[in-house]
């Protein structure tokens, strides 16, 4: 009787060592210790090939550690026996989309659509491989589905957020409030509204208004974003203010940017007259963009024509000169500490802002600036940032300034 009972006691016993093992390497891979789980999952497999779940954690496992190719195969392993399983095509379209197939991603995922029901993971991932292939209108319809079936996923919420930031509409208040060496202030603000005319093409409209000393200064115009492709965006805007004493009496500008993976690159050309003084600048661009940080780089050579009529009150010796050019570089690092909210330092050499440029700066160019801030996106599609600057001017003089923006996006 005893050997008997031995064997039934291993037999039951088998199973509960299995499924406690399996409920161990889960947690592990919630935990993020994804070596841990990775191993113990493979040591599941060995013991039940056919134990999809756990094949199905690896791929997972793999793909969050990098592993593209690995948690590729696995996905397909799990496809070729059991076609209609949403998880596994769920994780193949998001390695793809990684590796850059989007196409083959969004045919997976179309493929099973529709025996899936409503599955908040799979209308994410429907989203994120339309937004990949530049349908951005497509993509908010699933963002939205999945939103409202899972708010409080994080993945799910950044993906709709990040779509809906830059596809709907908005509107932009920006302001500030400076004051130099010798307690002068200035303040200004500016509000924009962008309507997206079409699917990839949006229509601003700016006004800016500056009031220093006794001057009062207004700029209006408006402009267009064309996104070509999802990789390639193209703006170009107008302002006038005729009778502008410190602001441009006109302001035009085009930009093209161009994304590669991580990278981004572009430049762009600008146009400002102002009193007795035109300026021409070009602008190559460039940023890392990873998960967690960014970084911004840009240099522009500017050449600036002094007309017979131009008096510059700071330094009149300008007046005398035909023309002359000007180097300035701008460097911008932003980190993403929280999914919300990110922190920005700013170092600039020379011009930092074409916004703010004004007529008493161009005999004098060379700045120096610091700044720090902050910036936060709250769930209602209202980003908030404030930034403090510190300037010291060629001309031994020095600013300070804290700027506000807030954007409101609407679906």
């Amino acid at each position: 009787m005893l050997v008997p009972f031995l064997a039934v006691l291993l037999v039951t016993a088998a199973p509960q060592s299995l499924s406690t093992d399996r409920i161990r390497a889960e947690q592990l891979a919630r935990a993020g210790q994804n070596a841990e789980a990775h191993q113990l999952f493979e040591q599941l497999v060995h013991q039940d090939p056919t134990d999809t779940e756990s094949r199905l954690w690896i791929a997972r496992l793999d793909l969050r550690m990098g592993q593209t190719d690995d948690a590729e195969r696995g996905f397909r392993s799990v496809l070729r026996d059991q076609p209609a399983d949403i998880d596994a095509a769920i994780g193949l379209a998001s390695a793809l989309l990684r590796k850059g197939a989007s196409a083959e991603a969004l045919t997976i995922l179309t493929a099973v659509e529709s025996g899936a029901g409503e599955n908040a993971d799979l209308l994410s991932a429907l989203g994120r491989a339309y937004r990949r292939n530049g349908d951005d209108r497509r993509a908010l319809e699933y963002f939205t589905r999945a939103h409202a079936l899972a708010p409080s996923d994080p993945d799910v919420a950044s993906g709709y957020e990040a779509v809906a930031l830059s596809y709907g509409h908005s509107l932009l208040f920006e302001g500030f409030a400076a004051r130099d060496s010798s307690d002068e202030h200035t303040s200004s603000g500016t509000l924009t509204a962008s309507i997206r005319a079409a699917p990839r093409v949006h229509l601003d409209g700016t006004v800016r208004l500056q009031d220093r000393a006794d001057v009062s200064d207004a700029l209006g115009g408006g402009g267009f974003l064309w996104r070509v492709t999802r990789a390639a965006n193209v703006g170009v805007h107008a302002l006038a203010g005729p009778g502008n004493t410190v602001l441009p009496t006109s302001d035009v500008a085009a930009e093209v940017i161009s994304y590669t993976g991580v990278h981004e690159f572009g430049g762009g050309v600008r146009h400002l007259s102002f009193s007795g003084v035109e300026m021409t600048a070009l602008s190559p661009l460039y940023a890392w963009d990873a998960e967690r940080t960014r970084l911004d780089l840009r240099y522009t050579y500017s050449r600036v024509h002094f007309g017979a009529d131009y008096a510059d009150a700071r330094d009149r010796s300008a007046s005398t000169q035909e023309s002359t050019g000007d180097h300035s570089i701008f460097l911008r690092e932003t980190w993403r500490y929280a999914r919300r909210s990110s922190l920005h330092v700013v170092y600039a050499y020379g011009i930092e802002s074409f916004e703010d440029l004004t007529v008493d700066r161009i005999g004098s160019l060379g700045a120096t600036t610091l700044a720090i801030g902050g910036t936060f996106t709250a769930p209602s599609l209202t980003r908030m940032t404030a930034t403090w600057e510190h300037q010291r001017r060629s001309n031994t003089s020095t600013l300070d300034r804290v700027t506000v923006s807030i954007v409101q996006i609407f679906r």
